[in-house]
């Protein structure tokens, strides 16, 4: 039997060496970093120069024996840096997939392909022949003079997205059409790149250019792309799915969306390609999951930029010879080198300019945006030193070349895109953008639906219906069964969670349980909840729970696993304003539910009533937040019903103990009545719905609210609520409480706090 070999544990001072290495690259770098950012120029020019200043170059001149000491060591030692190095860069990668819009590239389409192909094609057939003329002694294997000659060309066709992204932002301009438009490009032109890069290094790697040799590669990050964007894209959406319907948490999906990254990275490491293309390809797929929002790629991208990122660059800087520079030669083709890259790429995007249908203006400004090469480069140049392409003088001037282009861009943005003219069609589309930013339906990816069967539920499940149809938007049904057994614990209710989620990404409509519970029953009552949905893309997930503590505590359970919203269907306990609005259960999940909760009584409904058309949608408002969230519900449902909504403001008469002499002047009180109920049709129309504006006055609103919905035979009423907690009960207002117990038609009230 042969004995296993025990691998020593890293020494005591191999681990201080690497700990002190990396304290002191990111404290310079990031220091250097911030002052650059404070001066307006990219963060990444002093997280190099950081780099630059920490070797030979600077410290080793100024304070040789501390240079030495930490950065002249053993292969071994340095190797441990280059791994952390490595990490860094996929993790750049992955934000870099992030960032990149599919669907801003295929909006807009023809201009964005004829400005990448522009930004392309000149800059990689200058690069190739530039490559081809380079003198021999800037060729680590001047035999490959083939591939060295496809790597420059790569190197020049390469723009730098968040060099350009920061300019933008600065500017306030991302957002208008020349911002698009080069975001979009740039998009293309690295997508593009980065399979170039991942073909060349791979055919570096085989040692020779030969026509099978390019025809394998190409054929394997063909193969590769076209996996990862059919199966590989199901298999990217399910995971984040069924990781966030199982954990909910942030931490678990990060780490998900790393440990894809790290697999495909391993596997076009394995296939003969780079890594990066496999970190890019998952930063892309994960990036168009809705689950995957905002928050969390802003919380990767800190990381990644604030930790990883730059101890990457610092490395890169590391490996810089700023004294080789300055030797004539090595300077003189590097001037060359800077020209061809500035010419290739500027001249590239003007020539293909006018057949895009852009301005001189607009083209002065893409291409001096995309000239910028900054992070991008320095990447490629990393991989050209290490696949054996670069020589360290080639590889220190396409690190100056990265820096020069990344300070040239903002100066020429700045300078240009004062000049170009808003269109009005711009301007429309930026303000419909700027309604859009903060929605909360767009926003919205799981929704919690508790159901007994009962008729207000499957209203709720009607008003839904309209809301699911072509979004992201995933319902779960819950239905509440009686507990046969209390016991099992927290380490019992994940297991059950985990097993629960498994059967939700595998089979993803069936009834998952965690008790013997009547099927049949169960059943009916999900078929009479599904039977108001219509058809839809998804089917609602069926999820049936035992009862813990109470059944308002068995939803509140379920509701903290990252639920956008809580639709709770509650037909009231009666007409009298003494007594509360809602159940025990209803109420204390109204005030304790983690998201925002709506909730829809259909007690003035019969049982046909929920599948009939909804024509026309009476919205109450008073211009709060609620009031805006339960606007943009009904304007969703309204746009796809095909339904009117009336927005009614009802200004509150003064009492007539309240009046002082004669009729009260409402004139002021009705002028921001009709200022609200228009800015919210504004954004109504702006969302495809037909709205229409009333404001009226009245010494009782609620009773007017009521009556208006009966003279308007309205289908349905909805209406936003600040919660407020009077004696242990939500109270919702006295207008809303009113308007529940008494309307004509079923009425949703949208809980916002």
């Amino acid at each position: 039997m042969t004995s296993m070999q025990i691998i020593e544990p890293l020494g005591h001072h191999e681990l201080f060496l690497v700990i002190a290495q990396l304290t002191v690259l990111l404290f310079v770098a990031r220091t250097l970093g911030e002052a650059f950012r404070s001066i307006g120029q990219p963060a990444v020019v002093g997280e190099l120069l950081a780099g630059v200043l920490l070797g030979p170059s600077v410290l080793g001149l100024i304070a040789p024996g501390i240079y030495e000491a930490l950065f002249v060591v053993p292969a071994d030692q340095f190797h441990l840096l280059e791994v952390i190095s490595w990490l860094g860069l996929i993790m750049l990668l992955i934000v870099t997939g992030l960032e990149t819009d599919i669907d801003l590239i295929l909006n807009k389409g023809r201009t964005a392909i004829v400005l990448s192909l522009g930004g392309i094609l000149v800059p990689f057939a200058t690069g190739f022949g530039l490559g081809w003329v380079m003198p021999t002694e800037f060729i680590a294997a001047p035999e490959q003079r083939v591939v060295f000659s496809l790597f420059l060309a790569t190197a020049m066709s390469i723009s730098a997205i968040p060099v350009i992204a920061k300019v933008l932002i600065e500017l306030d301009v991302i957002r208008r059409d020349i911002g698009q438009l080069i975001l979009a490009a740039g998009m293309v032109d690295d997508t593009i790149g980065w399979i170039l890069l991942a073909t060349v290094a791979g055919l570096a790697r085989t040692g020779v250019f030969d026509v099978r040799s390019a025809l394998t590669t190409i054929l394997s990050v063909i193969v590769f792309l076209g996996l990862a964007f059919t199966i590989g894209r199901r298999i990217t959406f399910e995971l984040i799915r069924w990781v966030d319907n199982v954990f909910g948490s942030d931490a678990a999906m990060l780490s998900t969306l790393m440990l894809l990254a790290l697999a495909a990275g391993a596997l076009t490491q394995y296939m003969g390609l780079e890594a990066i293309l496999g970190a890019f390809v998952v930063g892309v797929l994960v990036g168009q999951v809705k689950r995957f929002d905002y928050d969390l790629r802003h919380t990767f991208e800190v990381i990644t930029l604030s930790i990883f990122a730059p101890i990457f660059f610092a490395i890169a800087g590391l490996r810089m010879d700023v004294v080789a520079l300055l030797d004539p030669t090595v300077f003189g083709v590097g001037l060359v080198v800077l020209g061809v890259a500035c010419v290739g790429k500027f001249g590239g995007i003007m020539g293909v300019s006018p057949f895009a249908g852009l301005s001189r203006w607009e083209g002065i400004t893409i291409g001096g945006g995309m000239n910028a090469r900054g992070a991008m480069e320095i990447v490629v140049a990393t991989i050209g030193l290490a696949a054996g392409i670069l020589t360290t003088e080639m590889y220190s001037i396409i690190v100056a070349v990265a820096i020069a282009t990344s300070l040239m861009a903002p100066a020429i943005m700045r300078w240009s895109i004062p000049k170009i003219e808003m269109s009005p069609d711009e301007r429309e589309r930026i303000d419909r953008e700027a309604y859009l930013q903060g929605s909360f339906v767009e926003n919205i990816t799981r929704v919690l639906l508790p159901t007994r069967g009962g008729v207000d539920t499957r209203y709720a499940a009607r008003l839904l219906s309209p809301l699911l149809r072509d979004r992201e938007i995933e319902l779960d049904v819950l239905c509440v069964s009686e507990s046969r057994d209390a016991g099992g614990g927290r380490a019992a209710e994940i297991g059950t969670r985990i097993q629960r989620g498994l059967v939700a990404w595998l089979r993803p409509t069936v009834r998952e349980s965690n008790t013997a519970v009547d099927s049949t029953e169960a059943d009916r009552i999900f078929d009479s909840v599904e039977a108001r949905l219509g058809d839809q893309t998804r089917q609602p997930r069926r999820i049936t729970r035992e009862r813990d503590d109470s059944v308002a505590e068995t939803i509140l359970d379920e509701a903290s696993v990252g639920y956008d919203l809580v639709v709770l269907g509650e037909a009231g306990t009666g007409r009298d304003p003494d007594e509360p609005l809602f159940s025990e259960t209803v109420d204390r999940v109204i005030q304790e539910a983690p998201c925002p909760a709506m909730i829809v009584s259909a007690q003035a409904a019969t049982d046909d009533v929920p599948d009939d058309p909804i024509d026309r949608i009476l919205l109450p408002t008073i211009g709060t937040m609620s009031s805006r969230y339960a606007a943009e519900l009904a304007f969703a449902i309204a746009a796809r019903e095909d339904a009117l909504v009336e927005i009614v403001y009802v200004v509150d008469e003064p009492r007539a103990d309240e009046q002082f002499a004669g009729d009260p002047d409402l004139a002021q009180q009705v002028g921001i009545g009709e200022q609200i109920v228009e800015r919210e049709a504004a954004f109504g129309r702006q969302l495809g719905a037909s709205v229409l504006t009333t404001v009226t006055t009245a010494k009782t609103p609620e009773v007017e609210l009521v009556e208006h919905a009966v003279r308007t035979d309205a289908d349905a009423i909805v209406m936003g609520s600040d919660l407020r907690s009077i004696s242990r009960r939500a109270f919702l207002g006295q207008r809303v409480e009113h308007v529940v117990r008494n309307a004509p038609c079923p009425v949703a009230v949208l809980s916002a706090d």
